[in-house]
């Protein structure tokens, strides 16, 4: 669960938001409230999605119908508007984690949890096939674990995605059944088989290996799955699961009657897993969120957008301090450069003046000529690259990188790019500076003042379209530690080095 950014909505309909829970292929997962202060999962349709009117048609249709699903193991429906600017419909909230996060930190469950995890989809999935509803998506991350069961989530909604224009196919490899990966046909029975891979996954056994999409749909389609290692009576109902023609795959009644059973009685969950539940408290609604004010000016007069507000700053945000050392280092060099090109200058005055009254005076001349150039040269270099020095020393900088975006402070001046403002953000070699914390804006961004005296940071580089933010060598952190910050807060913008 991660603090709302600041391009996120605080209420879709009447319900407050407070916090992310996740995204996937359809959109945005909120952990929203509604007015009577019951908790509830607000998921908004990605805007894509939304201008597609044979998904805004499917997707109304199969709200409709996943409104109909009860049952102890799933998590309800409880309220949608297809026709909104930007669809969303509400579910229950389920304070757990899903199987994939359980199973990726506590590795395979006990073949008693499972048998258990097993009983409770067979019965989520006779609820919801009993409504004519067709999961299609069935996964371990569409699959909620809670003290007294699992939930199944997002049921039906992968239909209304398949209808869009802008995915080929609905479904997760290695959960999908064959039949719905050549020949797209669609019934009950393609969600008992990604049963059988949900509860092998469970055990720790990938059936058909893992591995690119492409090898993993052709050994689902060709091949027979590998379920070695795994315990009675378990093995035999994921073999029945995993049959390769549907008509073979046995009834979800038939499941439940099948893994009950077996199941024992008591807690339902090792007590690691039981212990990670805990980590999923709802203690209430949260305060109305104060509003984000004040704007800070670029250099050119412009406005752009506040920060994050200070107070979620330790948990949304990881800062780098200013390293006044390598600057330091850079401005003892630069100084002892342009003393050297004086004293070549002095050098050469007095080559010209010793010259003038002897012989051999056209040879002093040119050695005068090449000790002036080189003089020159060396003052006028150092005097440049001496000025960000002193910057950096008189207004050493921070760097801010979270959930809101990247913030840079420097001499009293804040910058600020949203993520939702940002294109790509990447570490490159920028003009001048070396290795820097670069962005690529999106259009219509507002955009910083090219380099200049007032602008040793944060400005635009105008022949490449790159605002450079922040020299690597100006924080501390070593460039791994920044790239890796950047890639996980910037997600999918995150470019890598360039």
């Amino acid at each position: 669960m991660d603090a709302l950014r600041p391009e996120d909505p605080r209420t879709i309909g009447r319900y407050t938001l407070s916090a992310r829970l996740g995204a996937g292929g359809m959109g945005q997962v909120f952990l929203g409230w509604s007015p009577g202060g019951r908790p509830v999962a607000v998921k908004v349709v990605h805007p894509g999605f939304a201008t597609d009117a044979e998904f805004r048609r499917r997707f109304k249709r199969e709200v409709e119908a996943a409104r109909q699903v009860g049952g102890f193991h799933t998590a309800p429906v409880v309220d949608a508007d297809p026709d909104a600017e930007t669809p969303w419909l509400v579910t229950a909230y389920v304070p757990g984690p899903s199987l994939a996060a359980v199973v990726a930190e506590h590795g395979p469950l006990p073949p008693a949890s499972v048998l258990a995890l097993g009983a409770g989809l067979a019965e989520a999935l006779e609820a919801i096939h009993s409504v004519g509803v067709v999961h299609r998506d069935l996964k371990p991350s569409n699959i909620l674990l809670a003290p007294d069961g699992p939930r199944v989530i997002d049921f039906g909604i992968a239909r209304a995605v398949d209808a869009s224009g802008i995915t080929v196919r609905a479904g997760t490899p290695g959960f999908m059944a064959p039949e719905l990966i050549s020949e797209g046909s669609v019934t009950a029975a393609c969600d008992v088989f990604a049963l059988g891979a949900v509860l092998a996954h469970a055990l720790g056994v990938r059936p058909f290996g893992e591995g690119p999409v492409e090898a993993l749909t052709y050994r689902v389609v060709h091949k027979s799955p590998v379920l070695d290692g795994l315990p009675a009576p378990l093995r035999g109902v994921i073999d029945g699961c995993l049959a390769r023609d549907p008509a073979d795959r046995p009834e979800p009644a038939a499941l439940l009657r099948t893994m009950s059973s077996a199941s024992e009685t008591g807690d339902w969950l090792p007590r690691p897993v039981q212990d990670m539940l805990t980590r999923y408290p709802v203690t209430g609604p949260p305060t109305p969120p104060q509003p984000i004010t004040g704007t800070r000016p670029f250099e050119d007069g412009r406005e752009q957008p506040a920060p994050w507000p200070a107070h979620d700053r330790s948990v949304t945000s990881v800062q780098f301090k200013a390293s006044i050392a390598p600057a330091a280092l850079a401005l003892v060099g630069h100084a002892g450069r342009a003393v050297l090109g004086i004293v070549l200058g002095i050098l050469s005055v007095t080559t010209v003046a010793v010259s003038a009254g002897g012989e051999g005076g056209t040879r002093f001349a040119l050695v005068a000529a090449v000790l002036v150039v080189v003089s020159i040269w060396l003052v006028r270099t150092s005097v440049g690259a001496i000025a960000p020095d002193v910057s950096a020393l008189v207004k050493p900088c921070e760097l801010r990188v979270g959930a809101g975006g990247i913030e840079l402070e420097h001499g009293g001046r804040q910058v600020l790019y949203h993520w939702h403002e940002v294109g790509r953000v990447v570490v490159r070699r920028a003009e001048r500076v070396g290795w820097a914390v670069c962005v690529f804006p999106q259009p219509g961004t507002p955009l910083p003042s090219p380099r200049g005296p007032r602008t040793p940071l944060g400005y635009l580089e105008r022949k490449t379209g790159w605002i450079m933010v922040v020299p690597v060598h100006r924080l501390k952190g070593s460039r791994k530690e920044i790239e890796m910050t950047l890639a996980r807060y910037a997600g999918r913008l995150w470019g890598g080095n360039a």
